[in-house]
């Protein structure tokens, strides 16, 4: 057993059984919570969507805004996606601790005023909030995992931490059918705070960091080209044959929009030194049939958990089942 718990630990090697004992009590437990505020917080920020999809048909019959309610979830995957490779950069040079606590702080205070929103555009703005946290988490929190675990033990806690996507996937819509059920829906994001506080301080406490910091330059107008591309493609998709004809001045000039951010973005990858999206990775098969087949999977996901509860809801609210009962 103390085998086991050792080949836990950062710096194990064969050493005596009296070292051994020694390194168990100056670090497993140590250890052993920064992987539990680490695997809390993965939790929180990938179930973040999947609780969301069960209760996003009372949420938009309270607030109304139908046509608007994709924005909830456009907007935090938005701000997350952004905020991963800056929040990334930032930490290798100024320190991960410190941009963790940013992160699950942002993230906390998201999830507090999503809970109070009045209605669905506020909603949206507060899950960009909430996305801006994530962004800074779910890289952070890998980074803060390779600091500090042994080498050889890597990949098992990865695979832990790969688990952990896979239970948000199965059981957040369930929690979410539940809390919104029985309790009220503004607890789906209420749910964050105390978790959120919980894992804040295990890492607070418990993590040490190395001092060691790498300068790095980041991409910033990489970074704001493809939001921009990103955000007029999907106001494109949203506005036509909805508010505005699709051959409309406003539709076709959010289309020209993405076009023009998309081609810059691209002539800037191509020429800084450190970009956040290297073309020259997908010369490598394997990573881009991977990535590829990443896209395709997410988007079906996405899509399936955002839309298929809101039509289940539709039909089957109106013959009075519950979001819950409509899970069994």
């Amino acid at each position: 057993m103390t085998d086991i718990m050792l080949s836990y630990m950062p710096g194990y090697y064969e050493v005596n059984s009296d070292e051994r004992v020694l390194d168990v009590a100056l670090r497993t437990n140590k250890t052993g919570w920064i992987i539990a505020g680490l695997l809390l917080s993965i939790l929180m920020a990938s179930m973040d969507n999947t609780i969301l999809a069960t209760s996003m048909g009372t949420i938009v019959g309270d607030l109304g805004g139908m046509h608007q309610f994709v924005w909830v979830i456009s907007a935090y995957m938005i701000a997350e996606m952004a905020g991963m490779p800056i929040f990334g950069k930032l930490s290798d040079m100024y320190g991960r601790k410190r941009f963790f606590i940013f992160g699950i702080l942002m993230f906390i205070i998201g999830s507090a005023l999503c809970g109070t929103a009045d209605s669905i555009t506020e909603l949206s703005i507060y899950r960009a909030i909430q996305g801006i946290g994530g962004g800074a988490l779910i890289p952070i929190c890998y980074t803060i995992l390779i600091d500090a675990v042994n080498p050889n033990i890597r990949g098992k806690l990865m695979g832990l931490f790969g688990a952990v996507y896979g239970l948000s996937s199965v059981f957040g819509p369930l929690l979410g059918a539940f809390i919104t059920d029985y309790i009220g829906w503004q607890w789906v994001f209420y749910i964050n705070i105390p978790f959120g506080i919980v894992s804040l301080l295990m890492v607070a406490v418990y993590y040490k960091e190395t001092v060691y910091r790498e300068k790095q330059r980041i991409d910033w107008l990489g970074a704001i080209t493809l939001v921009g591309a990103v955000v007029c493609l999907m106001f494109a998709l949203q506005f036509g044959g909805q508010l505005y004809d699709w051959y409309s001045p406003e539709v076709i000039g959010l289309i020209f929009g993405f076009i023009i951010f998309i081609g810059i973005f691209i002539t800037v990858e191509r020429r800084v030194a450190e970009p956040i999206i290297s073309f020259r990775m997908f010369k490598d098969k394997l990573f881009a049939s991977s990535n590829l087949i990443a896209i395709l999977s997410g988007a079906a996901f996405i899509t399936a958990s955002v839309y298929i509860p809101i039509f289940m809801q539709g039909v089957l609210y109106s013959l009075g089942f519950k979001p819950f009962r409509m899970i069994f």
